[in-house]
């Protein structure tokens, strides 16, 4: 098949990128990479601290894209599939390097994000103090409730990507974040009410 000559990679979907690299055009696969390495960085840094393991399994990712072209599919979403396949990638090299994989385990306030946080409605004058609180309440969640949160708000996925990466049916990422807005809702509303007895 004829690779689609691009003048400009950074206006083309993922999906043409993907075809591309198929079709023999190393550009292609080397736009993908800088297009999502900084977000596979930052999702990686929820399974462990050590950010050489997990730049090294990136590019092990795509060195594996790369001698494994001729055998890949046509994903529906290349970022959805890249995020699944780091995923799979990461937890299997964290095993085996012995480190622990404890997802968000420690305060991460570059994952909260909120203006992409539907559910964070009330207004504070002082952020500092709003994300030291909300981060308190933030560790009340799982694992998997924050890694679900972290999917749906930080990279805007939708329940059935959400579904596809974490391995769980759509049921499931629906209550996991059902459970972890009412923990959040609850504990942020009680905070509010306590505050207003004190006044």
């Amino acid at each position: 098949m004829k690779i689609v000559t691009l003048h400009t990679k950074e206006h083309v979907s993922d999906s043409l990128l993907w075809l591309n690299f198929k079709n023999g055009d190393g550009d292609a696969l080397s736009e993908l990479m800088r297009r999502y390495f900084r977000s596979l960085l930052q999702y990686g840094t929820k399974f462990t601290k050590n950010k050489s393991l997990i730049e090294d399994t990136i590019q092990d990712l795509f060195l594996e894209l790369l001698e494994r072209k001729a055998y890949l599919s046509t994903p529906a979403s290349v970022k959805n599939y890249l995020f699944k396949a780091l995923r799979n990638n990461l937890i299997r090299a964290v095993n085996k390097s012995n480190l622990s994989t404890d997802f968000l385990e420690q305060e991460d306030e570059q994952m909260i994000e909120f203006e992409n946080i539907e559910f964070m409605l009330l207004q504070e004058d002082d952020l500092n103090e709003l994300l030291s609180k909300f981060n308190e309440y933030f560790k009340l969640l799982t694992k998997r409730q924050k890694e679900a949160l972290y999917l749906r708000y930080y990279e805007n996925l939708s329940h059935e990507e959400i579904s596809a990466i974490m391995d769980i049916n759509k049921q499931s990422v629906s209550n996991l974040l059902q459970q972890s807005i009412v923990i959040l809702r609850n504990n942020w509303l009680a905070s509010i009410f306590l505050l207003s007895l004190m006044d």
